[in-house]
């Protein structure tokens, strides 16, 4: 009996010296378990913290044969584009810079250079349209450039920082002012409905040929310039003077294409219930035009447009605003599609 006694004493010390190791194991895994689950949260905050840091690495290449320009290997990791400025104003030209590469090479001038815009655009903090916009310059304004990348863009001098700008948006020759529009009453009433003010409207009430040759075509000569487009719009008041708009015009397309300049005739539009001109003479006029016009000059078929999608006149000569807004568009719409497909 007594040894049975100790036996039953010894396999109870057994059994709690069994839960204490167990315990202690329990313990311990969980210790580790924490500390593993610790390290891979701490990786995690260093690997997010890194995504937003930008390396510079600049490298000096002596006797390169870009005339002791300074070469930058610039690299940037972005975790997520900035796209806020893309809902408010795109642009870079608008829709057409798609450049969104972040590896690029600055090569620095040795002297800066002047560059003026040619269209309203983004000047970006970096060579690319996912970079911070930093604002927007309009057209013809004159910008100091300091560099280019080999990714296409222009490094310039922006409000006291430096930016980027595509630099198919730059150039060296100040550009002439945008659009040029020629014409008589229609063309008033046509700058007074679609307020553009910082076009040239050379056009006068009652007016034809005499006008465009002595007061218009001087005017013109003077706001001509590189990337002008010119819109000429006389005849409702002179259908008989065909051949002298076609002389003058053909006469003075080389001086205007040699300014840098884009010259279109807007074909004389139709007219409503008017008792001294007819739709008739008027598709005369048009034809004659278009085929005695060199063929540098563009056609812009505002007749056919009216007469497909309606025009509303209240003296059978001249057009409400949403008429003359309504041609404008079509206009600025056809000589758009021309340059892209030039």
């Amino acid at each position: 009996m007594n040894r049975t006694g100790r036996r039953k004493t010894r396999n109870r010390k057994h059994k709690q010296l069994i839960r204490i190791v167990l315990a202690i194991s329990i313990l311990l895994m969980i210790v580790l378990i924490t500390a593993y689950t610790v390290q891979i949260l701490d990786n995690q905050t260093t690997a997010m913290a890194k995504s937003d840091v930008e390396m510079v690495k600049v490298e000096n290449k002596a006797g390169a044969d870009v005339s002791k320009a300074q070469t930058a290997k610039v690299t940037k990791t972005v975790s997520k584009p900035t796209t806020s400025s893309e809902n408010t104003y795109k642009a870079d030209n608008l829709l057409k810079d798609d450049s969104t590469t972040t590896d690029y090479k600055i090569t620095v001038y040795e002297t800066a250079k002047s560059f003026y815009s040619n269209e309203r655009v983004n000047v970006r903090s970096g060579a690319g349209t996912e970079f911070e916009r930093l604002g927007v310059i309009k057209r013809d304004t004159k910008m100091t450039v300091l560099g280019q990348t080999d990714n296409g863009w222009y490094q310039v001098s922006f409000k006291d920082e430096v930016g980027y700008i595509k630099m198919d948006y730059l150039q060296e020759k100040e550009p002439g002012v945008e659009y040029i529009f020629a014409g008589d009453s229609r063309t008033v009433q046509m700058s007074r409905a679609v307020k553009k003010g910082e076009y040239q409207w050379i056009a006068k009430v009652g007016e034809g040929y005499s006008f465009f040759s002595n007061e218009a075509v001087p005017q013109i000569d003077a706001y001509v310039g590189d990337g002008s487009v010119i819109i000429i719009n006389y005849g409702v008041n002179d259908l008989y003077n065909a051949d002298k708009y076609i002389n003058l015009i053909n006469k003075k397309i080389d001086t205007w294409i040699s300014a840098g300049a884009t010259v279109y005739y807007a074909a004389v539009t139709p007219v409503g219930n008017y008792p001294t001109i007819t739709n008739t003479d008027i598709e005369s006029f048009n034809a004659a035009m278009r085929k005695g016009l060199d063929s540098r000059v563009g056609w812009l078929d505002g007749y056919s447009f009216l007469q497909n999608n309606g025009f509303s006149t209240g003296d059978g000569l001249h057009y409400n605003d949403a008429t003359y807004q309504s041609l404008y568009t079509y206009y600025v719409n056809q000589v758009a599609a021309a340059k892209e497909t030039a």
